[in-house]
């Protein structure tokens, strides 16, 4: 199946369309859905990408998400990702902020929610290849042996300047 994104400009307005591979290669601007995953302590899971995934390949994470398909809206990507990826499905999303990523390697229009859950996660093997819920201080050593992925560290940045807290 061809999946298919919209293409947007920098205030998020649709303004075509085209296939993941072409948006992809090309590094045109689009919009990707996150949701950081917290448990009812307060840790957030952290998964090592997939070595064989396009971006950021083996490195940790703190967002489950990806790219929104054409016509989807933020949160029902956010769903399908949660479901996808760690086989999450009926918990409630908290948007948080919408954030913009400008990178060589992929430019998007972000929006990013959370959402507490303590039950047991299926791991997508094909885009997740390990994971568990983890403290600051633990995901800060992955940020300075510098395993943490680009993404994850504009996103999370984003959420600790938001609320106040400061990497330890």
């Amino acid at each position: 199946m061809v999946e298919y994104v919209d293409i947007v400009d920098d205030d998020d307005n649709v303004i075509g369309k085209a296939t993941w591979k072409e948006m992809m290669d090309k590094s045109l601007l689009h919009r990707t859905s996150n949701v950081i995953v917290f448990n009812s302590k307060g840790k957030l899971f952290v998964h090592k990408r997939a070595a064989t995934v396009r971006l950021y390949p083996s490195m940790y994470d703190i967002k489950i998400g990806g790219s929104v398909r054409a016509g989807e809206s933020y949160e029902d990507a956010a769903k399908r990702e949660l479901f996808e990826e760690v086989n999450i499905s009926e918990v409630k999303l908290i948007k948080l902020f919408k954030l913009k990523s400008r990178r060589k390697e992929n430019n998007v229009n972000r929006t990013v929610f959370k959402c507490v859950y303590d039950g047991k996660l299926r791991l997508d093997k094909s885009e997740v290849s390990d994971g568990s819920f983890a403290n600051l201080d633990e995901i800060k050593k992955l940020l300075d042996n510098g395993k943490l992925s680009p993404s994850a560290v504009d996103v999370l940045s984003e959420y600790l300047k938001r609320n106040n807290k400061k990497w330890h």
